[in-house]
């Protein structure tokens, strides 16, 4: 039997995947993420498995953070030269594909469905097409819920198995194509479990916090929707009749809860107004949902301000929110991402693709012009250099790195001024030569 017919036999979708036993926590399967501490009789007890498909807004955040940064980032590739320098190689094959990975998506819808792909299911998986040379002409995304990494036992070689109930874009052979080696496919994966080829998501690790937090906001809509309590109650200790009880809510809430809210209701015959403050609670609910926030936060290595919680927040400037986000999730993510796109364009020793992260500061002006202006005060840059990055053209006398020499002694004039002169300077023995013939014309005209 063939490579690819035993590939094909082994239907890696073809029944449910059991979680592993000795792991602790959750576990994917198709039925969703299960509680590895159930008995293999959880379906008859009512245990109903986590799905993370629906949308959570704090895992939103955090993944469309990662993944929106990164796709503003373009991708270089870059030639590190013997002198230290790195030089990018414009119009490479790589930058090329990058920028257009396919007929139907760019480059930054692209590495925003791979990141998203690997945050929410542990792994991304891209296809390539190749021209008749041999190169990478395009890049197709797969359904990671349907594709799976297989290891021939005998060479050890890696394929890709795509299940064809996957909707694909493009147009394959089902009895051919459905199997890929592993130096056409681009493969993510953040981390790995117990299976080298098998990506596990950060999900896994805050299941609890992302079932807390989404459980929080079910009961408040819930809550807010059916069984919302009033602002504050009337009372007195008056006996009431039933019209007097309606006319008195509806002459109250003219005056304070309809369109001309803030004016000053009069209250009469012993009314009392008490406002309905939150209670213990509540308060303790609140503290609890913000602990699931940082939660999940900290399993995406995403700064709580990147999601719009400005809790303890102390940053002054974008520069330092992003050096932090870069020192954090997105540095590690960019990464990654290189090294799998290095990996599947074949690159040599010396070559390595870099994703450009100087335009996250393409709104903050100020900031730009201060570093671009330190870097070329202090030699660092080239003025053209300088002018390069913010897109202008070269001009003359700008090619070479310039600093500042205002930093001198005090005594620095008195020190020139003690200095013997520079004694002249010895002429050529052309120059000599000319000196003697005009020396010479000179007596014979004055002969």
């Amino acid at each position: 039997m063939s490579l690819m017919n035993r590939i094909r036999n082994w239907k890696p979708f073809g029944g449910t995947v059991q979680p592993h036993v000795s792991q602790k926590g959750y576990a994917p399967t198709m039925e969703g993420w299960l509680n590895t501490s159930w008995d293999p009789g959880w379906w008859q007890q009512n245990c109903q498995p986590l799905n993370f498909s629906g949308i959570n807004g704090t895992v939103e955040a955090c993944v469309s953070a990662l993944s929106q940064t990164a796709a503003m980032c373009p991708a270089f590739c870059i030639q590190q030269e013997g002198n230290g320098a790195n030089t990018r190689l414009r119009g490479s094959n790589p930058e090329r594909v990058l920028s257009r990975p396919n007929d139907y998506e760019t480059r930054s819808l692209f590495i925003n469905n791979v990141i998203r792909s690997v945050y929410f299911e542990g792994n991304a998986y891209a296809v390539a097409t190749r021209d008749d040379r041999g190169a990478v002409s395009q890049l197709h995304l797969m359904d990671p819920r349907a594709t799976q990494a297989v290891m021939d036992p005998t060479s050890g070689e890696v394929y890709y198995y795509a299940s064809p109930k996957q909707n694909q874009p493009f147009d394959f052979d089902d009895e051919l194509d459905r199997v890929f080696p592993s130096r056409n496919v681009f493969h993510l994966r953040l981390y790995t479990d117990r299976d080298p080829l098998k990506g596990v998501t950060p999900l896994r690790a805050v299941s609890a916090s992302t079932q807390a937090n989404s459980a929080m906001l079910g009961h408040q809509a819930t809550f807010f929707s059916r069984m919302s309590r009033p602002s504050g109650i009337l009372s007195t200790e008056e006996t009431l009749t039933g019209d007097q009880i309606d006319m008195l809510r509806q002459k109250f809430r003219e005056q304070s809860a309809e369109i001309d809210s803030g004016g000053i209701p009069v209250l009469g015959g012993g009314l009392k107004f008490q406002q309905m403050g939150l209670s213990s609670q509540d308060a303790q609910l609140a503290d609890a949902f913000g602990m699931t926030v940082q939660d999940i936060s900290r399993a995406f290595r995403v700064p709580l301000p990147i999601i719009n919680d400005m809790t303890g927040s102390t940053f002054n400037n974008a520069e330092s929110l992003m050096t932090w986000f870069l020192a954090s999730g997105l540095g590690f993510l960019l990464e990654s991402l290189e090294q799998e796109f290095a990996r599947l364009f074949s690159l040599p020793f010396g070559r390595k693709m870099e994703f450009d992260t100087t335009v996250l500061l393409r709104s903050d002006w100020k900031t730009r012009m201060e570093a671009l202006g330190e870097g070329s005060s202090k030699g660092i840059y080239a003025l053209n250099e300088a002018r390069a990055k913010e897109g202008l053209p070269p001009v003359d006398g700008g090619d070479l790195p310039m600093i500042q020499q205002q930093m001198v002694p005090l005594n620095w004039h008195e020190m020139q001024a003690a200095k013997p002169p520079e004694p002249a300077p010895v002429p050529e023995d052309e120059d000599v030569e000319a000196a003697l013939r005009d020396a010479f014309e000179k007596e014979k005209c004055l002969a």
